[in-house]
């Protein structure tokens, strides 16, 4: 069991309780119904980093042999199709129960859906010389986002007729994951034989605190109904990774690989020895490789971003 999370989840409980007494202090000092519930349902767009994935992917879509022969057209190569990086865009829902201690202060505790992207794109290598050299690559990348738990303070600066605003700021609980296959066949341009490799990496779902800051309008439509929109930033990341990767080649031969996923660039000699970045799971990083790794470190899942939510209040007691 996690020490620090026992801490912050002890923490939590301690402040959930400071908040109840003192609700009922200011109930005392102003002489209004306090606490009141409410229930907050919201739609919401949500843009996502996702981190490490999707730099390793736009890395080797746009490494430079590949963009220079996509803008110059030359004559001993050519390249077709494109590896896509995946969507940081996400359309989701969030549920909250809101406690309100005050007129100035209230505290919240929302469940928000979860997520997952994933995509399949290829490209094709041409290399023309008095024969062409045929190099082939598929990725197939997945992220996905476990629902979320987050718990928020809020203070109300001002309430004035059917319009009210509101700052808000708390932590959360993140759990996610991701994986990858990515397939490689070269074609002999002498003798036509095919080569192929064949990698896939999965991480376990890990989990972190993140940290939020946002604020927002409440439109008061009657006594127990409001419509709220709120902006929303949001920072979290999950690392470090562990995870299993096992790769497969035509000669055959096979290979199962267990420990952490790591980011780093490479030298890919197919690609005319230009340089970019990918994702691996090693037990220890290695010491030497053909491929000239360098820029090595942990890879992490990156959860920060900017939510917009709009919803319905609905007053329960």
């Amino acid at each position: 069991m996690n020490p620090i999370k026992n801490r912050a989840g002890l923490g939590l409980i301690n402040f959930l309780v400071m908040s109840v007494f003192l609700g009922h202090t200011l109930y005392a000092q102003e002489g209004e119904h306090y606490p009141k519930f409410s229930l907050r349902l919201s739609g919401q767009a949500e843009m996502v980093a996702l981190g490490d994935i999707n730099t390793a992917l736009r890395s080797f879509n746009r490494n430079p042999a590949f963009e220079y022969i996509r803008h110059n057209n030359p004559s001993w190569g050519a390249v077709e199709g494109n590896i896509d990086s995946l969507g940081t865009f996400f359309p989701g829902w969030e549920v909250e129960l809101r406690m309100d201690l005050s007129r100035r202060i209230g505290l919240g505790v929302s469940a928000a859906g979860g997520l997952r992207a994933e995509n399949e794109s290829a490209l094709t290598l041409l290399n023309i010389l008095d024969v062409t050299w045929t190099y082939e690559y598929a990725y197939k990348p997945t992220v996905w986002i476990r629902p979320q738990v987050r718990l928020s303070l809020y203070y109300f600066p001002w309430r004035r007729g059917r319009v009210s605003s509101f700052i808000g700021a708390g932590i959360g609980y993140y759990r996610g994951g991701l994986s990858e296959q990515r397939n490689f066949m070269t074609i002999n341009g002498y003798s036509g034989d095919v080569s192929w490799v064949k990698r896939y990496w999965e991480t376990e779902t890990r989990s972190t605190l993140g940290f939020h800051l946002g604020g927002g309008l409440e439109w008061h439509l009657s006594r127990p109904v409001s419509l709220i929109a709120e902006i929303q930033y949001r920072y979290a990341r999950i690392g470090p990774l562990k995870g299993l990767e096992q790769t497969e080649t035509g000669e055959p031969s096979f290979r199962e690989m267990r420990g952490y996923l790591y980011f780093f660039t490479r030298e890919d000699l197919y690609a005319f020895g230009q340089r970019h970045a990918d994702l691996e799971v090693w037990d220890v990083p290695p010491d030497y490789s053909v491929d000239f790794i360098m820029d090595i470190r942990k890879a992490r899942l990156d959860l920060s971003g900017v939510s917009l939510k709009l919803g319905i209040k609905i007053g329960l007691f």
